[in-house]
């Protein structure tokens, strides 16, 4: 079997084994079984090979992921990290990768690990589940250096601070961080990352947003221990999803960064957090409604656009994701039922369009259940039932480049279609 690329990190997953290495370790497999020191310098519950000594303290993180070999597949795992690294003692008799993977299924079996992988007879793989904990495990063993992983699953801390000083006024920022000055700016460009709709990958496409901008840095605290980025990232998304925010892109390949968009008053509020190895930055963009400069249509003028074009655009407002109306749709709504109560053989096709941003199954159906919405308020308004359809474009029908605000805005529309 072919074993996958790790996402995360190369590894090296298999080392040569000299002939009488084997043999040895064949035979001392049960004489010389990995042992924790108790001393806080193992990675509970793994221990240490005879004659191998710590590199120095373990690297630990309350929250931290690690990818894990379970058959052929890699799993990845986040909760309570910890990774030690031995180096053989000098002018001490060495083990084979052979003996040291005997010695380490020992302690497994001693444990009750079970084994999700033993690669080559050497690097080992295993989960124990006990007292409702899922400890996993990651075994390196090598005649000059042994590895040790160890990932207790757990949700992640939450210790984001609320927004104060320099934050932008929706994301405060994590303990030990400070912020710099923010760049503002009445008005720009920013491009923010959007994932590619309705696919398994990361495969992704920019978006161009323009409105009020803000970026603020921040640099972690000197002397301060830097936060794992799982443990940054898991912080940002809960506090977006608290928003009740849309999660646009989470890329989590070695470092982290999210898009997201938030509807706050009527204001589309655009966000990215990126986490690099020395900071972290937020940027935001409050994007100008467009709806917000266009006057309603009167309803003679909704009846000389469908007689020369067949259809007619109009953009009511609805709430962010939602095929709620806001009540400044009224107006609009109140023109279309002056039109077909003035043209009273008049009958209407409700379609409903988005933009491109989000899932296409998502769209087609928030367009579908807007025009719904519409049809409805219309038939409460005193129009019949029958003179009406509704139906869902998504975002299959644009009128103006999804590429940039003004163009998102037009496609996002309700439109009257004579059958």
């Amino acid at each position: 079997m072919n074993l996958p690329a790790s996402p995360i990190s190369c590894r090296l997953l298999h080392r040569p084994v000299l002939g009488i290495a084997l043999l040895l370790g064949l035979a001392a497999a049960t004489s010389a079984s990995a042992a924790a020191s108790g001393d806080g310098r193992d990675c509970a519950p793994i221990g240490a090979l005879p004659n191998y000594l710590p590199k120095g303290p373990p690297e630990r993180s309350p929250y931290a992921f690690h990818q894990f070999l379970k058959d052929g597949d890699w799993v990845s795992v986040a909760g309570d990290y910890c990774k030690q690294e031995y180096d053989f003692k000098d002018g001490s008799q060495g083990m084979s990768t052979l003996e040291g993977n005997y010695n380490y299924k020992a302690q497994f079996a001693q444990l009750g690990i079970t084994i999700t992988r033993n690669y080559n007879d050497g690097e080992l793989y295993g989960v124990l589940r006990k007292g409702g904990k899922e400890t996993w495990v990651d075994v390196s063993p090598g005649a000059d250096e042994v590895d040790v992983t160890v990932v207790t699953k757990q949700p992640a801390p939450q210790i984001l601070l609320p927004p104060s000083g320099n934050d932008y006024r929706l994301l405060g920022h994590m303990p030990n961080y400070v912020a710099g000055t923010p760049d503002k700016k009445h008005f720009d460009q920013y491009e923010f990352t959007v994932k590619d709709a309705d696919t398994d990958g990361n495969d992704s496409h920019p978006v161009k947003v323009q409105g009020t901008y803000y970026k603020v840095r921040y640099d972690l605290t000197d002397g301060a221990k830097e936060p794992s980025w799982a443990l940054s990232q898991a912080n940002y998304l809960h506090a977006l999803k608290a928003l009740d925010a849309e999660i646009l892109f989470v890329q989590d390949d070695g470092h982290s960064s999210l898009d997201a968009r938030y509807e706050d008053h009527g204001t589309q509020v655009w966000m990215e957090v990126v986490m690099y190895n020395d900071g972290i930055e937020v940027t935001a963009v409050e994007e100008h409604p467009f709806q917000a400069s266009i006057k309603p249509a009167q309803a003679s003028e909704l009846k000389t656009a469908l007689d020369k074009d067949g259809h007619v655009a109009l953009y009511i407002n609805f709430d962010f994701n939602k095929a709620t109306l806001r009540p400044d749709a009224a107006p609009v709504i109140a023109q279309v039922v002056a039109l077909l109560k003035t043209n009273p053989d008049l009958k209407l096709a409700i379609e409903g369009n988005t933009d491109n941003v989000g899932g296409h199954d998502y769209n087609m159906k928030l367009s579908a259940d807007r025009a719904a919405t519409v049809v409805a308020e219309l038939v409460k308004d005193g129009i019949a039932a029958d003179r009406l359809s509704a139906s869902g474009n998504g975002p299959d029908k644009p009128v103006a480049d999804n590429d940039s605000s003004d163009g998102r805005a037009k496609n996002r529309r309700v439109e009257l279609v004579k059958p």
